[in-house]
């Protein structure tokens, strides 16, 4: 049975958690503009709508509706399709770490992250911090998270950053 979704606008609490990570990501300005709404449950998901919408969507109550770019449960934890919108839209390189050919290959099969792997990390990174992993055109393949911090991250022979999340799941889930 399909669990049908209520949406509804942000909190002023949400909006404030959501700038901030937009603001994280290197995303705000892309986003200044842009109409969000929230689709209840358990987590709450982050929805990305068209403005004309908006206003349809909150009246009618559609079981789907925009494009899932996250979810709030205590901060905000970008979903694969928010990653993929993140990484195609900001300059910042801060939570997000480029990954050789080989390692796009092991990410996409929900393969964890060994340090001699990764090709650029910021050296700013704490340990546990959510990160998007791209592989080398700076396309996002994953959502990941650091089991170090700084240059550690980098360390041969470890693994480094968990996978969360991968763009291969799609085609795993549907055999």
């Amino acid at each position: 049975m399909i669990e049908s979704l209520k949406f509804r606008e942000l909190t002023r609490e949400e909006l404030t958690t959501l700038n901030r990570a937009l603001d994280k990501w290197g995303v705000f300005e892309f986003f200044k503009d842009k109409a969000v709404v929230i689709a209840e449950g358990t987590p709450k998901k982050v929805c990305l709508i068209s403005a004309d919408i908006r206003h349809i969507l909150l009246k009618f109550e559609p079981e789907y509706a925009g494009l899932v770019i996250g979810e709030l449960q205590k901060g905000f934890a970008p979903s694969l399709q928010g990653a993929d919108v993140f990484a195609s839209k900001t300059k910042s390189t801060k939570y997000y770490v480029t990954v050789n050919e080989n390692a796009v290959q092991l990410v996409l099969y929900g393969r964890d992250l060994m340090g001699d792997s990764i090709t650029l990390a910021s050296e700013e990174l704490d340990e546990n911090q959510l990160v998007i992993i791209l592989n080398p055109r700076k396309e996002a393949i994953g959502v990941g998270r650091t089991r170090f911090a700084g240059k550690s991250i980098t360390q041969k022979g470890r693994i480094t950053v968990t996978t969360l999340a991968d763009a291969g799941s799609y085609l795993r889930d549907e055999g």
